[in-house]
């Protein structure tokens, strides 16, 4: 089954949700042992930290986006860092979609 345009998009808002969570979840886990603030301050390291995050959980989930919409990358961690970059970006779609059903429920 190919995908349409609306599951792309559901799929790609949900991934952006999750990327909120284990986001959370881990600067939660670093800040506990004590590493968080060390990390953050890394001049690459830090100013990426979300987007390294995003990449490691779509290596994780092992789930490729970008394949849906006929792009073939030939090595793994092609898939990786595009589905990674392109969750990223879809997080102020996200909370625009969040909003918007808000407002809808409360009229």
């Amino acid at each position: 089954m190919t995908p349409g345009f609306w599951t792309s998009f559901g799929e790609l808002v949900l991934l952006a949700i999750l990327l909120g969570a284990v986001t959370t979840v881990v600067d939660s886990v670093l800040g506990v042992v004590g590493v968080s603030a060390m990390i953050k301050k890394l001049p690459i390291i830090g100013a990426n930290w979300t987007l390294i995050i995003s990449i490691v959980m779509m290596a994780v989930i092992d789930l490729d986006v970008v394949g849906g919409w006929g792009i073939a990358l030939t090595d793994d961690w092609m898939k990786w860092v595009a589905n990674g970059a392109i969750v990223l970006g879809m997080v102020p779609v996200k909370d625009a979609v969040v909003s918007m059903i808000g407002k809808g429920l409360r009229a």
